[in-house]
């Protein structure tokens, strides 16, 4: 079941949420990865969408450009730095 995120227009304070997107830099791979926040039930939607309910999507809920967070992916611990975000 493919899930349709909820539009939401986003406030542009520097601060990410619902709706913008986040680039994060993989501290330990140096892969860069944009992913967009969005509302939905599933913890991953459709393309680099991901759910503010997933793990990583609430890592990144309220972050700010330089702001490291760590979440589990696959059993392993990674550092993600937040290098843009864009609305």
């Amino acid at each position: 079941m493919q899930m349709t995120p909820e539009a939401v227009r986003p406030a542009r304070d520097g601060e990410a949420e619902i709706g913008e997107r986040v680039t994060v830099l993989d501290l330990t791979t140096s892969a860069v990865h944009d992913h967009r926040l969005v509302e939905a039930d599933g913890e991953r939607v459709v393309g680099g969408d991901v759910s503010i309910h997933a793990p990583l999507g609430s890592a990144l809920l309220g972050r700010h450009v330089g702001d490291v967070v760590s979440v589990e992916d696959d059993g392993q611990l990674v550092r993600l730095e937040v290098v843009e975000i864009d609305g």
